[in-house]
C-alpha cells in the first residue's frame, strides 16, 4: 500500500451496537489505507476491514472480506481486499498496527 511517510496514513469506520457486549454484538472496522491528499483519488487506496469481537479465550480481532462491507461501495476506495489477499502480509502487519492505534486512542471500542 503506498502512502506519502508524512501525511494521514487511514481513515477508519466502525459500526457495532453501542452498549452491547462484543461477545455478542462483534464491531466492524473498516480501514482505507493509501495515500491521501490534492491530487489522490479512491483508485490509490484499498480497503481492509477487521472483526473485534470478544468470546471465551478473551478478545480478539481478525481480517474479513472488506468485499461484503459497505465500505466496498465507496468513493474512497478503489479496491475492496479479501481476507486471503490480507492475512500473512505485510499489509496485515500494517493494519493491525493502525488497528491497535485507533483501539487506544478511541475508547469507544475498549
Amino acid at each position: 500500500m503506498a502512502r506519502d511517510e508524512d501525511g494521514p496514513v487511514a481513515s477508519y469506520f466502525i459500526q457495532w451496537t453501542e452498549g452491547q457486549p462484543l461477545d455478542s454484538h462483534p464491531a466492524n472496522v473498516d480501514l482505507i489505507c493509501g495515500r491521501w491528499g490534492e491530487g489522490t483519488t479512491g483508485e490509490d487506496r484499498c480497503a481492509i476491514s477487521l472483526v473485534r469481537f470478544e468470546n471465551e479465550a478473551g478478545p480478539g480481532v481478525m481480517v474479513v472480506d472488506a468485499q461484503d462491507r459497505p465500505v466496498a461501495r465507496s468513493d474512497l476506495v478503489g479496491r475492496a481486499l479479501s481476507r486471503e489477499e490480507v492475512v500473512g502480509t505485510d499489509l496485515a502487519q500494517e493494519a493491525y498496527a493502525i488497528f491497535d492505534a485507533v483501539l487506544i486512542q478511541d475508547t469507544r471500542l475498549g
